[in-house]
């Protein structure tokens, strides 16, 4: 169900209903919000990894002025393997002109919506130490665990920079090292 925000319309699409012209016009806007990843987001519209669904805002005009991937995965925590199903937060990002408005608080809340609607454990989201405190208001808690991630050929590779946790169908993770079972997203 649409929301209307602040004169931007706040919507969930899955990722199969991503038109090609859509894709484009994301693409485009990631590389403003990513200059740094410019030529990555010039080809493809997400990382490492495909999302299942996306959240994007859209202006009376019909920019997409705001947007965050959404991508699925089981990882595992600690020494008993425990198997968890993760809500993965990527490209969470808002155009410049729109910054500063409560547009990103009102996105992530409907990320976290969608997120307990379709049935994932906990969400996770991989950030620089200038964004903890961000997220850290929208409820995010900063993980102080090792997090490890795994190539093709199965070798673990330790991730530098910050893993926050949000509780959805389970309300803590168990204690131990993160395996991603995979690259990050």
């Amino acid at each position: 169900m649409p929301t209307k925000t602040n004169d931007i319309l706040l919507f969930v699409i899955d990722e199969k209903d991503i038109s090609s012209q859509l894709d484009m016009t994301i693409r485009k806007m990631l590389v403003i919000c990513f200059p740094n990843d410019h030529e990555h987001f010039r080809r493809l519209s997400w990382w490492r990894s495909i999302a299942v669904f996306r959240v994007l805002g859209k202006s009376d005009e019909g920019a997409i002025v705001a947007h965050t991937a959404l991508v699925e995965r089981t990882i595992t925590v600690g020494p008993a393997l425990s198997k968890i199903r993760v809500l993965g937060i990527q490209s969470f990002c808002v155009l410049p002109d729109y910054r500063g408005t409560g547009l990103s608080n009102r996105m992530m809340s409907l990320v976290i919506d969608e997120g307990g609607k379709r049935g994932f454990d906990v969400g996770l989201l991989f950030c620089r130490e200038k964004l903890v405190k961000v997220y850290a208001e929208m409820g995010w808690k900063k993980l102080d665990t090792a997090v490890y991630t795994t190539d093709g050929k199965k070798s673990k590779t330790l991730m530098s920079g910050f893993t926050m946790f949000y509780p959805l169908r389970i309300k803590q993770l168990p204690p131990g090292d993160i395996d991603l079972v995979g690259l990050d997203w």
